[in-house]
């Protein structure tokens, strides 16, 4: 499934990345290139969760002690994967020789203290110790890496020439110097070539371990990453996800992180969230800015964690694994050039249906079909709950059109504005919305008419009497 940009962005996943701290930039990297795991790949599922909850108990234990050998090395790495993209016949430079020894070094270093660890499963590296003494011959393992006398024969005598020449060079008078600088020239050439020479049987040699420095690259980029999810975990109070053996959805104490952290700088709290989400499509009604929107976001957002391999924001959770999960929000694109926001919905619909294939797939729509008139945007509404329960998929539709939840399998209503406040006419109106409304969601009986609450809503929001008084007159 491609996990496009709108998507992440919609469903508040790019937020939760954007929350991850790998330490090295192979993690980053591995952070970036997102892995889903898909129908037939339960157990790769699994194993990954597995880790991230052994990295998880290894954060918890002591303040992350055992860890602190792993985590002194991984910010030290460089990324050094271009020197490995080259011309055979491209000789490694002497800066790159250091950073190959660095990378080598610090790795060993970090083997190390990755062996004191209970392992993670599938994840291990590969020895380093030939290549290490290719670039460390004397096993000394100093920060800093130089053509050393030991790597060709010619070497010594030709340097010790070249120093006893330096100092009768300085010694020399005005006669003797320039014949005494040309031969300096003369040996500096002739090291030149042989360091050359030696850089590219060290190129040669090094290069055989290609495959190697690039699966102990990827390796330190899965360990780090599962570091780096196991401290979101940690830091959000994260669930690991069971997987749903009837293919049902189950969560309860939801929340998304993005709106809890918002509403957190406006001294609010967040109202967590039970749902059941069965096969066919659930609908969801309740008073304008009662969160219908946020629920969806929530539930898409773990879905799309849970099948990336993280754990999710909520106290617990048992989800299936789709083929594909779509979010198609009102007026949100991209979608055929020139076309309305219904005209973009059903442009989107019709993609995402026909992408989905003979696969099972989720899909959330928020408010769907309330861009064109209300008489056909409720007909089509409940059309499309009842074209829904006849896929193999689990929907979610939030709507304010009445009958649109008669063919679905369940609905939940926003409790609403259910709450009695004095004395606030002055504040700012969304505060005195948020005092009043009880996010919960309550499971009602299919059919259940949608609340009727735009009325009170259009009262707190202050809009002009005189325009209230005629809004009555007319329902």
């Amino acid at each position: 499934m491609e996990l496009t940009r709108e998507l992440q962005e919609h469903s508040g996943f790019r937020w939760v990345l954007d929350q991850l701290t790998p330490m090295s930039p192979f993690g980053r990297t591995a952070a970036r290139t997102l892995r889903w795991y898909g129908p037939g790949q339960e157990a790769e599922l699994e194993r990954e969760l597995d880790n991230v909850a052994l990295a998880l108990d290894l954060w918890n234990t002591d303040g992350g002690s055992p860890l602190r050998g792993v985590t002194r090395c991984l910010p030290l790495f460089h990324d050094i994967r271009g020197s490995f993209d080259r011309d055979p016949g491209s000789p490694f430079d002497i800066v790159e020789l250091f950073e190959i020894k660095h990378f080598l070094v610090l790795l060993e270093q970090l083997i190390q203290a990755y062996e004191t660890l209970t392992p993670f499963a599938g994840l291990s590296f590969s020895p380093v110790g030939e290549a290490l003494a290719l670039v460390d011959p004397d096993g000394r393992r100093l920060p800093a890496f130089a053509i050393g006398n030991s790597y060709h024969e010619g070497l010594a005598p030709l340097r010790s020439e070249k120093s006893a020449l330096e100092k009768a060079i300085r010694a020399a008078g005005g006669e003797e110097k320039p014949a005494l600088l040309e031969r300096r020239r003369e040996l500096a050439v002739q090291e030149d070539q042989l360091e050359l020479e030696v850089r590219r049987d060290l190129t040669r040699k090094l290069m055989a371990f290609r495959e190697g420095f690039l699966s102990n690259m990827d390796a330190l980029g899965h360990l780090d990453l599962l570091l780096a999810k196991a401290k979101l975990a940690r830091q959000y109070s994260c669930v690991r996800p069971a997987l749903s053996a009837n293919g049902s959805i189950s969560l309860s104490g939801l929340r998304h992180p993005q709106v809890a952290k918002e509403l957190a700088e406006r001294d609010e709290a967040f109202t967590e969230l039970d749902l059941e989400l069965a096969g066919g499509c659930t609908v969801i009604t309740g008073a304008n800015m009662g969160g219908k929107t946020v629920s969806l976001r929530s539930v898409v957002l773990s879905l799309l964690l849970f099948q990336c391999g993280y754990f999710v924001f909520a106290k617990s959770a048992r989800l299936p694994i789709f083929h594909q999960v779509s979010l198609i929000l009102a007026d949100s694109g991209p979608g055929a050039g020139g076309l309305s926001s219904f005209g973009r919905e059903v442009h989107l619909l019709d993609k995402l249906l026909r992408q989905a294939g003979d696969g099972r797939f989720f899909l959330a729509l928020d408010e769907f079909a309330r861009g064109t008139n209300p008489q056909e945007g409720a007909a089509l509404a409940r059309a499309l709950v009842r074209y829904l329960g006849g896929l193999d998929c689990v929907a979610l539709m939030t709507t304010h059109y009445d009958g649109v939840s008669d063919a679905a399998g369940a609905q939940y209503q926003v409790a609403g504005l259910v709450r009695e406040i004095d004395g606030d006419q002055n504040d700012d109106p969304r505060r005195r919305i948020a005092r009043r409304m009880d996010y919960r969601l309550i499971s009602t009986p299919p059919g259940a008419p949608c609340p009727r609450d735009a009325m009170r809503v259009c009262r707190l929001l202050n809009l002009a009497p005189e325009l209230i008084e005629l809004l009555q007159t007319d329902l």
